[in-house]
């Protein structure tokens, strides 16, 4: 299947697209009054339950689930998810996982790392989506690098606007920099389908 291509700053990324504006002002109001609503705790690492290496990963997570109060959250995400991939994936796609709230305060980091897991699934993460919840102003460094085609060469760093979703294969590597000041807030899920070989 021939790769599905974007462009970010006028270079064509595969199998990778960003959804700008994806969340209006009172959208994101209601994500925020949803944290207050939340209890998080140290993010880990693979399945593992114990805390992740500092060195590797050190934010703070809580999950989300469909209820009262999120479920138009859920909704909303769905109508972005199906769009883009009918435009820029065409993979076969079931559904969302729970949506995983991140905070990154300073010196917080995701050193590389990639959603897909080894072993055998009948059902995996195809594509990875990103909402920024901060404005860049907000923060200092934090930036999203993600690796295209697999090659760390090739990489493309991102610093969302607030309210932008970025959307990637799962597979690709990618990484947070360092918050170097201020505060980095995202929604974070993953998009499932059946493993096709």
């Amino acid at each position: 299947m021939p790769y599905n291509i974007m462009k970010y700053d006028g270079v064509e990324l595969p199998c990778f697209t960003i959804w700008q504006n994806g969340f209006s002002e009172d959208e994101l109001e209601k994500i925020l009054f949803l944290e207050k609503l939340q209890t998080f705790q140290k993010g880990k690492t693979g399945k593992s339950n114990k805390d992740s290496d500092k060195k590797i990963r050190d934010s703070e997570v809580s999950w989300l689930v469909p209820d009262a109060n999120s479920d138009w959250l859920f909704s909303r995400l769905s109508g972005i998810i199906s769009q883009s991939n009918h435009r820029f994936f065409m993979y076969d796609i079931d559904g969302i996982e729970s949506i995983q709230y991140t905070k990154y305060n300073e010196n917080q980091h995701y050193t590389w790392h990639w959603d897909v897991s080894f072993g055998w699934q009948s059902f995996i993460r195809k594509i990875s989506v990103v909402v920024m919840l901060s404005d860049p102003d907000e923060y200092e460094g934090g930036e999203l690098e993600i690796c295209c085609n697999g090659n760390f060469e090739d990489t493309q760093k991102l610093k969302l606007n607030k309210g932008d979703a970025v959307l990637f294969a799962s597979w690709m590597p990618h990484k947070v920099h360092p918050v170097i000041s201020g505060n980095r807030k995202t929604l974070v899920t993953w998009v499932m389908g059946k493993r096709e070989c």
